[in-house]
């Protein structure tokens, strides 16, 4: 008969070690990047911001959520509870945009009742496009589109917050669409 081969040990514990310390050193590592990097950015109050190709002028107080925001397609900013973001996506369609699924995304997706009929906008800088008001139980906002056949883009600005200070807000965002153009290089 065969003697069963025999096993030799070996230690483990320095493995496991270093991989636990690997671990520790990238979460700490992350969590100090998370610390130090600010959450938002105050705004320089009458200071142009540019995404892409859409230029506008932030009203005062309005702060700038980073972590919402992505260069080039993205703006996220807020004054307490209340949102203003613009999104630039690419269009291919005609120059109505996609209104009407916007209108179906809020009513069905999101449940909330629109306000009124879709309107046209024309602001200060001859931008053009449709806009709609909508609101819920807790929540409201208005939502303005535009279309650049151009450069076969949509700008999509979507104001909303609490039914609380919605006033004043909405006039902050009326004023920041009425600043903005298609004009930025």
């Amino acid at each position: 008969m065969h003697d069963p081969s025999r096993r030799i040990p070996y230690r483990t514990w320095p493995g496991a070690f270093a991989v636990l310390a690997a671990i520790l050193a990238y979460v700490g590592f992350l969590t100090a990047w998370d610390r130090h990097t600010p959450g938002s950015l105050e705004l320089d109050p009458g200071r142009t911001v540019t995404l892409g190709h859409v230029r506008f002028v932030p009203a005062d107080g309005w702060s700038m959520d980073v972590s919402r925001s992505r260069f080039g397609q993205s703006l996220s900013l807020f004054k307490g509870r209340h949102r203003f973001e613009v999104n630039i996506e690419q269009w291919d369609g005609g120059p109505a945009g996609p209104v009407v699924r916007l209108r179906r995304m809020v009513e069905r997706g999101q449940g909330l009742h629109i306000d009124g009929e879709m309107s046209d906008f024309v602001n200060t800088w001859g931008l053009e496009g449709t806009t709609f008001a909508y609101y819920g139980p807790r929540l409201a906002g208005r939502l303005w589109q535009s279309v650049d056949t151009q450069r076969r883009t949509l700008v999509k600005v979507d104001f909303q917050g609490p039914n609380e200070g919605m006033e004043t807000a909405l006039e902050d965002a009326r004023t920041m669409v009425d600043s903005m153009d298609f004009g930025a290089p």
